[in-house]
């Protein structure tokens, strides 16, 4: 992790009506269904997700946004794409936090 002090005026635009994009992955298989989240706070969007998974369900979470060509893009904000294999460390880390909230919910508890 790098944490580098930065100053709060250095952006020029901001923007408060975001779209998640929630992936669920189901079973050994990881069938994925996914939904588009609008409307919502991301802390909103984890909760519904969390309680919507299932037992055998493998969730992660993306912020939908267009790059300057106006193609639509990911941004991980919880886990990474389920039939993703995670290479470098941080996809490595991002997988093992999606797999922890999966295990939790597998042990009758939710993280």
């Amino acid at each position: 992790m790098n944490i580098t002090e930065a100053d709060e005026l250095d952006s020029t635009w901001e923007q408060h009506d975001s779209v998640f994009r929630v992936y669920f992955a189901q079973g050994i298989e990881r069938s994925i269904t996914t939904f588009d989240v609008s409307g919502a706070t991301f802390s909103e969007v984890q909760k519904w997700a969390k309680e919507t998974a299932s037992v055998d369900t493998i969730m992660a979470i993306a912020l939908v946004s267009l790059d300057s060509r106006g193609l639509k893009g990911l941004t991980w904000l919880f886990g990474m794409d389920p039939n993703d294999h995670p290479a470098a460390d941080i996809e490595i880390r991002m997988h093992a936090e999606m797999m922890t909230i999966k295990s939790a919910a597998e042990a009758g508890g939710v993280a």
